[in-house]
């Protein structure tokens, strides 16, 4: 075996394209999906597990730095023990943790998954010493023409997360996007795709002046009542992005470290080997004809490139969501709570754009004892493209009644 084999050629001895169906769209590997609708799994861990999922002070620590979310909830004590938690907060987005399995890993082997989005809903913080185990169910599967990637399955799924006590803290549900990577990567080439991040040094002052303007709110309460249908919240901006932030984000800062495991796919040494016995068509097989797990297309431009056509790594979506939450709960301070997100991903977010995270108030209403705030979000590149879309509502404190906390949500 020598690097000059073809990457394709060294796939072969795991399976690559010889397995009957494998990494193909069939209607045996469709109703082979759907026959799992509605049946429930959960993640059956043992005690020690458990202990070791707890959100401690380190762990919270961890996943807010990775994702670059420095808000003194997250990493001050003596900050979070006068807030209306009473103690350190996991930061929201650690909901993600909530879900049970994913596109990603979940029926028709060898296809490609790519994140569409999601909804999170809250209902309850996770404080320092909680854990977070969750359910999970299979809610859809179709089949849809795609322009990317020509035909498609598109499967989605219902995960409820609950502490140590039982009680629900939200739920997270998922839309995932299955293709054919050959197709896929055919339509690419046939596509004009945009190049490479390229920063000069104006550029990159602007980007470190922008981090500069970034504002949390702290503990100064923010009233429904001061709130301005069309006034926007302060941004936040993240990158530019980098192999060594990516590797961090995906998983320090992503739904691995809040489930309390560093990724589905980081697996080495030993283990990496146990997996592709399991899975023997799961790796790609690099050019010195060493099997990698597939989630190396979000750390590396080259094989993107090859096996995607894509012009570099991109990233999942769950650091999308991070950044959002991060905006969000910025504007809101430590007197809100953000109660929903709901967030979809149009475009790719490559390795070494910078993403600058916007929101806009666009209603405010009261239902029941709850005062709420409607927001737009969106996430614009350095080039202008829009790479994310949602929307999200913000429980606040209302004047009438200022001592009234804000979760949990009935």
């Amino acid at each position: 075996m020598t690097s000059a084999q073809a990457p394709d050629e060294l796939n072969k001895g795991y399976g690559y394209k010889t397995r009957p169906g494998y990494g193909q769209i069939t209607e045996e590997a469709i109703q082979a999906l759907a026959s799992r609708i509605g049946v429930e799994r959960t993640r059956n861990l043992a005690d020690w597990e458990l202990e070791d999922m707890r959100f401690t002070a380190g762990r919270i620590r961890r996943v807010a730095l990775a994702t670059g979310d420095y808000n003194p909830l997250y990493l001050d004590m003596a900050h979070a023990r006068n807030s209306p938690y009473g103690t350190l907060v996991a930061p929201p987005w650690v909901m993600t943790g909530a879900e049970v399995t994913n596109g990603a890993r979940d029926g028709m082997p060898g296809l490609h998954a790519w994140f569409r989005g999601t909804t999170l809903t809250w209902y309850r913080p996770l404080l320092l010493g909680d854990y977070l185990t969750s359910k999970g169910v299979l809610t859809m599967v179709r089949e849809v023409a795609s322009q990317t990637s020509g035909r498609a399955v598109v499967h989605e799924y219902l995960n409820t997360g609950y502490n140590q006590r039982g009680e629900e803290v939200g739920t997270m549900t998922t839309s995932w996007h299955r293709a054919e990577r050959q197709t896929s990567k055919e339509i690419a080439k046939n596509q004009k795709m945009r190049g490479l991040a390229d920063y000069s040094e104006e550029d990159l002052a602007r980007i470190k002046a922008d981090y500069r303007k970034e504002v949390n709110r702290g503990d100064t309460p923010r009233y429904w009542e001061d709130v301005q249908v069309g006034e926007e919240l302060p941004h936040t901006v993240k990158g530019p992005t980098n192999q060594f932030q990516r590797a961090i984000g995906e998983s320090g800062g992503g739904a691995g470290w809040a489930r309390g495991d560093p990724g589905d796919w980081s697996h080495t040494h030993a283990n990496a080997f146990k997996l592709f016995e399991r899975h023997p068509a799961l790796p790609f097989v690099n050019e010195w004809g060493i099997p990698e797990v597939p989630v190396v297309i979000h750390n590396s431009n080259e094989r993107c490139q090859r096996y995607l056509g894509l012009p570099g790594a991109y990233d999942a979506g769950y650091q999308r969501i991070n950044w959002s939450v991060h905006t969000l709960t910025n504007w809101a301070g430590d007197h809100g709570f953000l109660h929903k997100l709901a967030i979809r991903f149009p475009s790719f977010n490559i390795m070494g754009d910078t993403t600058w995270c916007y929101g806009r108030v666009v209603d405010k209403r009261v239902e029941g004892d709850k005062h709420i705030v409607d927001i737009e979000i969106w996430n614009d590149n350095q080039l202008g493209t829009r790479v994310t879309l949602g929307n999200a509502e913000v429980i606040l404190r209302s004047r009438t009644a200022p001592d009234r906390p804000t979760w949990p949500v009935a």
